[in-house]
C-alpha cells in the first residue's frame, strides 16, 4: 500500500526559531516579515526596505539613462531627418540597425551572463569581466566581417551607397565597439554602479550630436552612422579603463568586507546560463534590431526610414521594464537572503514597469502624428499607425521581459529561451506577412500581438489563482518540467541501497517548485521488504523549497535517533538517501503502509476508529518528547504573533483591528500559562495519517511542519477539527466558526485531556490557535489559496471576527461575513 496523503513541500515553513537569546542577529533580520505584530508592536524590517529600494533607486537610473538617450537621440534624428535626404536616412538607419543587431548577437548574450554572476564573483569578477569582454568583442568582430563580406547578396543598396571596401572596415570596427557598449552598461548595473548609467548615456548623445555637426561640415561618407559609432568608441574607452582599473575591484573589496553572497562560479555554471539565455536573446535581437532590414527589404528605403523613426521612438518605452528587469537581477543575484521571493520580485518589476509605460504609451499612441510631425509630414503620414501600435505593445512586453529576467535568477533554460523566441517568431512572421498589406502598420501590428499573445500565456501560467481544472493541467505540466530538470534522478538512485533498481513511477503530488514521484523496484535492493513497498522522491530546486525537504530530512531524522520514542519509529517515514541532481534537490523516503486518512473518512464504520487512534497515538508521541513549563515571549512570537502577520495580508484594512484585537486576546489568554510544550507535528490532519484496514494508524507522514517547541495539544486540535470537517464535507471556516460557538462536549473533553498536567487553557483559545497554524501556514505555503477570494472569504475573514468575538475582545462586530 502507498501513501496518498505525502503532498509536496512547495513553500515549506522555515526551522523553528533559536531559543530566546540565541538568535543568529543576520537570521533575524533576515527572516522577520514586513509588519511583523509583536505584543501589539508592528516592527518593520529595515533590511528588506533598504533592498527594494536600491533595486528601485538602480532601475530608476536605468530608465532615466535610456530616458536621455532617446530624448537627444530624437534630436539627433530631427537632425538628421531634416538635414539629409529621406533614403540617405534609411540608408544609415539600416546600416546601424545592422550594427545593434549583430554586436547584440555577438556578444553571446554576456550582458546578462556578467550582471548574473559579477555580483557574487567576488575577487574573480574583473577576470570575469576581461574574459567576456574578449570573447564578445573578438566573436563581433568576426560576424561584423561575415556581412560584410555577404552584404552584395542581402544589402546590395548599402554597397552601391558606401562602397564595399568601406562597408566592411565600417561593420568590422563597429560591431565589437557597439557590442562592448552594450555589455558595459551591465557591468554597471551589477556592481551597484547604474546610477553612472544617465550620465553616460547623456554624454554618449550629446557626442553624437555634436559629431552628427562635424562629420556633416567636413562632408564625411556615410556622416550618420560614422558620427553614431565615433561616439559610441569613446564612451566604450573611457567607461572601461575607469571600470576595470578601479570600480570593480573596489566593489569586489567591499562586497567581501560586507560578508556579501560569493559563488564559485565555472565555466560551466557560465557556459550553461549562456547557452540558454543566448539562444532566446538571438530571437529578440532579431526581432527588435533585424526589422529595419526586413522593412527595407519587403517596403524600400524610405519606408524604412520612417519605420526607424518609429522604432526609436518606441524603443524607449521598450527600455523602461528592461532597466527595472537589470535591477532585478542583479539584486536578486547578489541579495538572495534577504529579497523577496523571485516570484514576488518578478511581480513588483512588473508592477513599476507598468507604472510608467502605461501613461507613456497611451500619451504616445494619441499624439503619434503630431510627434512624428516633428520628423517631417511624410513621416507622420506613413508611421502614425505603426508608431501607436508599436508603442501600445510596450505593455505586455513589461510581462515577457520580468518573466524571462525572473528566469535568469531562477536559473530557467527553457524559459529563458521559449519566451523570447516565441515573441520573436510571432512579431517577425507576422511583420513579414502584414508589411505588404498594410505597410509600416503592419509591423506595429505585429509587434503588438506577438507579445500580447505570449504575455497572456504567461498571466495564465502565473496565475495565483485558476480554477482547478485549469490549475490541476498546469501542476502537471511544472511537475513534468521539474522531472526532466532532474534527469530522473539516476544519480541520486545509487546512493540508496538497491536504488539502481527502482525507477520513476507515479506522480502523486507536485508543483513549480517540488514534485513528489513514487519510485518502483525491480527486485535488486538489499532490503527485500523495502524494495517490494518501493519509496518516494522528493525533488525540489528553488532555494525556499530546499530548505523546507532538508527541514524534514533533518527532522525525521532527529526523531528516529530519539530511542524514548523507539516504540513508534515504524509510523514514521525513513529518509533512505539526499542529494543533489544539478540545481534540484532531491530526498528517497520510505513508503509506509496503509491508505490515507481521507479515504478512511468516508467509511463511517472506521471514522471514530481512526479518530481515536489518532489521538492516542499522537498523545504518546507528546508524552515522551514534550515538558510541562511555562509559555515565554518566544512561544507567543511563533504561535501568535508571527502567523497573525500573514492573516493580516490576506484582510482589508478595515479588518486589521479585528487581528490586533485577536492578537491580544490570544497573547492574554496563554501568557505564564503552563503548558505541554515539545515536539509537534504542526499539520497533523487527516490527509497526513495512513491507517490500516481496522482504522488505525499506521503511519504519520509530511514533517515539513514540524517544531521542536511546538503546542502539542495543537496537534489534537487539528485532527479533530479536520476530521469533523471532513466527514460533514465542510470548509475549514464553517467547522471552527459552529465550534466556537458551541464546542461539542465530547471535543472539550478530549482537548482538556490531551493537557495532561498542565494549566487547563481555554477551549475556545485553542480551536482558534489551531485555525490560526492552519490558516496561516496554507497563506505562506501557497499563493494561489491565498489570491482565491472564496477561500479567503470563508476561512479566513469570516473565522477571524468569530474568533475575536468567541475570546470576548472588546469591540468585536455582530456581522460575520
Amino acid at each position: 500500500m502507498e501513501s496518498r496523503g505525502v503532498r509536496a513541500p512547495d513553500d515549506p515553513p522555515r526551522p523553528p526559531p533559536s531559543p530566546a537569546g540565541t538568535e543568529d542577529p543576520l537570521d533575524a533580520a533576515t527572516t522577520v516579515p514586513d509588519g511583523l505584530a509583536v505584543r501589539g508592536r508592528v516592527v518593520r524590517n529595515p533590511l528588506r526596505g533598504a533592498v527594494r529600494s536600491a533595486a528601485h533607486r538602480d532601475g530608476l537610473a536605468l530608465i532615466l539613462g535610456s530616458g536621455l538617450t532617446s530624448a537627444v537621440g530624437l534630436v539627433y534624428w530631427v537632425l538628421a531627418a531634416r538635414l539629409f535626404p529621406a533614403d540617405v536616412v534609411g540608408l544609415n538607419q539600416a546600416a546601424l540597425s545592422a550594427v545593434m543587431l549583430l554586436g547584440s548577437v555577438a556578444h553571446l548574450n554576456m550582458t546578462y551572463a556578467l550582471l548574473r554572476f559579477v555580483p557574487v564573483a567576488g575577487r574573480a569578477a574583473r577576470r570575469m569581466v576581461i574574459a567576456g569582454y574578449l570573447a564578445a568583442g573578438a566573436l563581433a568582430a568576426l560576424v561584423g566581417l561575415g556581412f560584410a563580406l555577404g552584404a552584395r547578396w542581402w544589402a546590395p543598396d548599402l554597397v552601391a551607397a558606401v562602397g564595399h571596401e568601406r562597408l566592411t572596415v565600417f561593420f568590422v570596427l563597429a560591431t565589437p565597439v557597439w557590442a562592448l557598449f552594450t555589455v558595459q552598461d551591465y557591468v554597471l548595473t551589477g556592481i551597484r554602479r547604474a546610477t553612472v548609467v544617465p550620465l553616460e548615456n547623456g554624454v554618449f548623445a550629446m557626442l553624437k550630436v555634436g559629431l552628427l555637426l562635424v562629420a556633416l561640415l567636413g562632408t564625411v561618407t556615410g556622416a550618420i552612422a560614422v558620427s553614431w559609432m565615433v561616439a559610441t568608441a569613446l564612451l566604450v574607452l573611457v567607461v572601461n579603463v575607469w571600470l576595470l582599473a578601479r570600480a570593480l575591484p573596489r566593489f569586489s573589496r567591499e562586497h567581501e568586507a560586507a560578508g556579501g553572497a560569493i559563488e564559485r562560479v565555472t565555466v560551466r555554471d557560465f557556459a550553461g546560463f549562456v547557452r540558454a539565455d543566448y539562444a532566446g536573446a538571438i530571437f529578440q535581437q532579431a526581432a527588435m534590431f533585424g526589422m529595419p532590414v526586413l522593412v527595407l527589404g519587403r517596403l524600400g528605403p524610405e519606408a524604412n526610414g520612417a519605420y526607424g523613426i518609429v522604432w526609436q521612438i518606441a524603443q524607449a518605452l521598450f527600455v523602461v521594464s528592461s532597466g527595472m528587469n537589470q535591477s532585478m537581477v542583479a539584486h536578486s543575484a547578489a541579495d538572495a537572503a534577504s529579497a523577496d521571493t523571485v516570484e514576488t520580485a518578478r511581480r513588483t518589476t512588473i508592477r513599476r514597469s507598468l507604472t510608467l509605460v502605461v501613461p507613456g504609451a497611451l500619451v504616445v499612441a494619441v499624439g503619434s502624428p503630431l510627434i512624428l510631425a516633428v520628423f517631417g509630414t511624410g513621416y507622420a503620414r506613413e508611421g502614425a499607425v505603426a508608431l501607436a501600435l508599436t508603442v501600445l505593445a510596450a505593455v505586455p512586453y513589461a510581462v515577457t521581459s520580468a518573466t524571462v529576467s525572473a528566469a535568469r535568477v531562477r536559473r530557467r533554460g527553457a524559459v529563458q529561451f521559449a519566451v523570447p523566441a516565441a515573441a520573436a517568431v510571432l512579431v517577425i512572421g507576422g511583420s513579414w506577412l502584414l508589411l505588404p498589406v498594410l505597410g509600416i502598420a503592419g509591423a506595429g501590428l505585429a509587434w503588438l500581438g506577438g507579445q500580447s499573445v505570449v504575455a497572456l500565456v504567461i498571466l495564465l501560467v502565473t496565475a495565483r489563482w485558476l480554477p482547478p481544472v485549469l490549475s490541476r493541467r498546469l501542476d502537471a505540466l511544472r511537475s513534468a518540467g521539474l522531472l526532466r530538470r532532474i534527469g530522473g534522478a539516476g544519480t541520486l538512485l545509487h546512493t540508496v541501497p538497491g536504488g539502481a533498481g527502482w525507477t520513476l513511477g507515479e506522480r502523486l503530488a507536485g508543483g513549480s517548485e517540488s514534485v513528489v514521484v513514487r519510485l518502483g523496484s525491480g527486485g535488486s535492493g538489499n532490503d527485500p521488504a523495502a524494495t517490494a513497498a518501493g519509496a518516494l522522491l522528493k525533488a525540489c530546486d528553488t532555494p525556499r523549497s530546499r530548505r523546507g525537504l532538508a527541514w524534514q530530512t533533518e527532522v525525521l531524522d532527529r526523531l528516529h535517533a530519539d530511542p524514548r520514542i523507539g516504540h513508534l519509529h515504524p509510523l514514521l517515514p525513513r529518509v533512505l538517501g539526499a542529494g543533489d541532481v544539478g540545481r534540484s534537490h532531491c530526498v528517497i523516503e520510505s513508503v509506509l503502509p496503509g491508505e490515507s486518512g481521507l479515504v478512511v473518512l468516508r467509511d463511517p464504520a472506521r471514522t471514530a476508529r481512526l479518530v481515536d487512534s489518532a489521538v492516542a497515538t499522537i498523545g504518546e508521541f507528546h508524552r515522551h518528547t514534550g515538558q510541562v513549563r511555562p509559555i515565554r515571549d518566544d512561544d507567543l512570537r511563533a504561535w501568535v504573533h508571527e502567523p497573525l502577520t500573514r492573516v493580516r495580508a490576506l484582510v482589508p484594512r478595515a479588518r486589521h483591528a479585528d487581528v490586533r484585537a485577536l492578537g491580544e486576546g490570544l497573547d492574554a489568554a496563554l501568557r505564564g500559562r503552563r503548558a505541554a510544550i515539545g515536539w509537534s507535528h504542526g499539520d497533523f490532519a487527516p490527509v497526513n495519517l495512513l491507517a490500516d484496514a481496522e482504522g488505525r494508524v499506521s503511519g504519520i507522514v509530511d514533517w515539513c511542519e514540524a517544531r521542536p517547541t511546538g503546542l502539542q495539544v495543537l496537534d489534537v486540535v487539528e485532527v479533530l477539527v479536520g476530521s469533523a470537517r471532513h466527514v460533514a464535507g465542510r470548509e475549514l471556516g464553517a467547522q471552527v466558526l459552529d465550534w466556537l460557538a458551541e464546542t461539542p462536549a465530547e471535543i472539550g473533553d478530549r482537548i482538556a485531556g490531551a493537557q495532561r498536567g498542565a494549566d487547563p487553557l481555554d477551549t475556545h483559545a485553542l480551536i482558534v490557535l489551531g485555525w490560526l497554524q492552519h490558516v496561516s501556514e496554507v497563506a505562506r505555503k501557497s499563493a494561489r489559496a491565498s489570491a482565491n477570494p472564496v477561500w479567503v472569504r470563508r476561512n479566513v475573514r469570516a473565522p477571524l471576527r468569530g474568533a475575536r468575538a468567541a475570546l470576548g475582545t472588546p469591540g468585536a462586530r455582530d456581522v460575520v461575513g
